[in-house]
């Protein structure tokens, strides 16, 4: 009996000594994942990243084409601010003051493209004036006021009209779709192209949309051009709301 007793506890110590160096080993592998977590993910991403090329194509030209767009939007902006700068040389004063607001609502919580911010009558806020995602891009006009919120009608929304001008000098009269698109109709003769910039008429103007697709018929005399807002509907936190210069009376 006392034999069996004895194998017995020496079975259990055994047991709890191989159950240690189990957690002990669990306890050094996750510190030296901790500490050496960033060289070991630097490691297995030289190891894979040739392979993620290969299916996937080169990360370079991604970044690349971030640069250009930020690019772009720069050279956007430095040509706005020329461009004031000229008509302010002809005493027309074409600088807008802005209202920073946040983004309440937004689709699809919102429908039929609108969105609800947090600047009303309080901040200054009046219905129609004009609201910017950032910079000089516009996205639509503000449809109505309350003291400390406003309702806010894009340029994309069913039902919208309005007049533009593709690439500044050819009107157009431009429709919401939904959904961030908009179309128009030009005479089949002009010359257009998929980019082309889509901007609101008057002094202060305002980038609204770019071409997105070009619809053509022969026996139509009218291209259907459809354009999208710069901008992802889905995401927006913040816009500038554009109050229209007041000039004194005379």
């Amino acid at each position: 009996m006392m034999t069996i007793s004895k194998r017995h506890t020496q079975a259990e110590l055994r047991a709890r000594r191989t159950r240690l160096v189990t957690v002990a080993c669990l306890l050094l592998l996750f510190v030296a994942a901790t500490l050496w977590r960033a060289p070991l993910s630097a490691a297995v991403w030289h190891i894979l990243r040739p392979v993620v090329e290969a299916r996937f194509g080169s990360v370079a030209p991604l970044e690349a084409e971030r640069a250009a767009a930020r690019a772009a939007l720069a050279d956007r902006d430095a040509l706005y601010e020329e461009n004031v700068d000229l008509k302010a040389r002809l005493d027309r004063d074409a600088r807008v003051e802005r209202v920073l607001a946040g983004v309440l609502l937004r689709p699809p919580a919102t429908p039929y493209d609108t969105l609800v911010i947090d600047a009303g009558s309080v901040e200054g806020v009046v219905a129609g004036d004009r609201v910017a995602s950032g910079g000089t891009v516009l996205i639509g006009r503000v449809s109505e006021v309350y003291a400390h919120t406003s309702r806010v009608v894009l340029y994309s929304a069913p039902g919208e009209r309005y007049d533009a001008l593709l690439r500044g000098a050819i009107p157009l009269i431009v429709e919401g779709q939904g959904g961030g698109s908009m179309s128009a109709q030009a005479p089949a003769g002009i010359m257009v192209a998929v980019g082309d910039s889509v901007v609101l008429p008057g002094i202060a103007g305002g980038f609204v949309a770019a071409l997105s697709h070009i619809e053509r018929t022969e026996a139509e005399s009218f291209v259907t051009l459809y354009m999208r807002l710069p901008v992802n509907l889905f995401e927006l936190r913040y816009v500038e709301v554009w109050k229209e210069p007041r000039h004194d009376s005379i």
